[in-house]
């Protein structure tokens, strides 16, 4: 018999994985109190995968577990974890295998039973098992901070969530579930850091189950502002605790979510674009698909209509109109974006006029005390652009349009340029607006980034038209991921 405790950890882990060691799996298990916890996780995880039969007595036999324990390491369902640990030289990423109702609490590190007692006692009061849990680790560490990743692990699966997957966990958790802070906090979020990771830091919330409400909520609130000069949330968005939780939790820069763009020109209108977009990204990404972005833009209506274009409707999201007058931000909900997008032919508000004139399209939107249309025409003369110029407004109101119309202004917006592009094949649309950032940030999330088209901004210093942004850049934004670094 082969003495397996001689050969190197990443040498038996390796005959495993290639299947060299099939016929003497029975001779390796015997040797389990002579395995490193590497060689544990890496031959029970083997074994719960292979398709071949293995003999829960022999197993039970060499862990010194009963028949029925040995069943359930084999069968039951399993959820894998992993948590930061630090020595005084140096720490690293440590996996662990959870199986759940497990006759009794198993694990391949013995002295940390005392510590998965409390988490199972805390998983049965709360019905996310019935039986209890065995760990296998696949390294030797110290003390107890693995008890709450094991614990969100299990939570979460039960619940059939998914955790960030950008985020380590490092806590203690008591069997009332008290959640508990550890030492060497700091030593591990470097850990966490080199595997590109964030260290969550969740104690400011008493107990797991705070902590799980936030995490399997369906839906997270986050203030996204992108505004000329200084703005402060508590203007429009008043749900303090959630910037605590993406401070703590997910280790985003609550300051970060506000884009202070000066006056635009230039390269600057890409840059802004990039950071909103990159921005939401990282938040999608953290928040794993449940963001709904509460979104304030001062700043010119051109680049909001591209920032609806860059969020994209296959989230929810609320814009704040700001009404001067009243000096108060009124919030338009966007839960289903299906409210913009559905085609309509009932046009109750916008009264569409086409003047035809060439291969392009120039859509241009009056809903303010200006009417663009005279400068948009002398502008597309004057650069030599022959296009068919649609002009959408409405018959009254156009300076003071009621925000609680607005969804279906957009959705009649989008309808009218929808139907004039479905009779003529052009070959691209210039973009130009007279209207509030509401209107156009709506209209952006209705029209998408499909097409070939270009984005007009209004300079009143040169007293014309400037190409500001171009479709073909948003999609490439849209399409290639682009991400930035949120942390504080």
């Amino acid at each position: 018999m082969w003495n397996f405790s001689l050969f190197k950890e990443e040498d038996l882990i390796e005959f495993l994985h290639r299947g060299d060691l099939e016929e003497v799996l029975v001779d390796l298990i015997r040797q389990w109190d002579y395995l490193s916890p590497g060689v544990h996780f890496a031959l029970v995880k083997h074994l719960r995968l292979s398709e071949r039969y293995f003999d829960e007595e022999k197993l039970a036999k060499a862990l010194g577990i009963k028949k029925a324990s040995a069943k359930t390491l084999l069968e039951n369902p399993y959820v894998e974890f992993e948590f930061p640990a630090v020595s005084e030289r140096d720490g690293k990423l440590i996996r662990g295998l959870a199986i759940k109702d497990t006759p009794e609490v198993f694990c391949n590190l013995p002295e940390k039973k005392r510590y998965i007692t409390p988490v199972v006692e805390y998983l049965r009061s709360k019905g996310f098992v019935s039986g209890s849990v065995s760990v296998i680790f696949d390294s030797e560490f110290v003390g107890n901070s693995f008890q709450l990743s094991l614990t969100l692990a299990l939570c979460m699966d039960a619940e059939k969530k998914r955790l960030p997957p950008n985020l380590c966990w490092s806590g203690g958790v008591r069997k009332d579930g008290r959640i508990v802070k550890v030492d060497s906090l700091d030593k591990k979020s470097e850990v966490c850091e080199r595997f590109n990771m964030h260290l969550a830091m969740p104690f400011h919330l008493p107990k797991v189950d705070d902590l799980l409400n936030w995490l399997s909520a369906n839906i997270v609130e986050v203030p996204v502002a992108v505004s000329i000069d200084h703005l402060r949330f508590e203007e429009f968005f008043h749900k303090e605790e959630n910037l605590l939780n993406l401070k703590n939790i997910h280790r985003i820069d609550p300051s970060k979510l506000v884009i202070q763009t000066g006056q635009l020109s230039g390269i600057g209108w890409q840059e802004t674009a990039k950071s909103f977009f990159g921005f939401i990204s990282v938040l999608d990404y953290t928040l794993i698909g449940r963001l709904k972005a509460h979104i304030v833009v001062n700043g010119p209506a051109s680049l909001s209509f591209a920032l609806g274009i860059l969020y994209g409707h296959t989230r929810p999201s609320v814009f704040y109109h700001y009404h001067s007058s009243e000096r108060k931000y009124f919030p338009i909900d966007l839960q289903n974006t299906r409210e913009i997008k559905e085609h309509t032919r009932d046009y109750q508000f916008v009264k569409s006029e086409l003047k035809e004139g060439g291969e392009d399209l120039a859509v241009v939107l009056f809903f303010s005390h200006h009417n663009p249309t005279a400068d948009v025409e002398h502008f597309l003369e004057s650069k030599g652009i022959k296009a068919d110029l649609l002009l959408l407004t409405t018959e009254s109101s156009r300076g003071n349009l009621e925000p609680s119309n607005f969804k279906r202004i957009a959705q009649e917006i989008s309808s009218a340029v929808q139907e004039v592009k479905g009779k003529k094949a052009y070959r691209a649309i210039h973009f130009f607006f007279s209207c509030p950032v509401a209107l156009t940030y709506l209209f952006g999330v209705a029209f998408g980034h499909y097409d070939k088209g270009y984005i007009y901004n209004y300079s009143s210093k040169d007293r014309t038209y400037e190409r500001v942004l171009d479709l073909e850049f948003l999609r490439s934004l849209r399409e290639g991921g682009y991400i930035i670094n949120m942390g504080g």
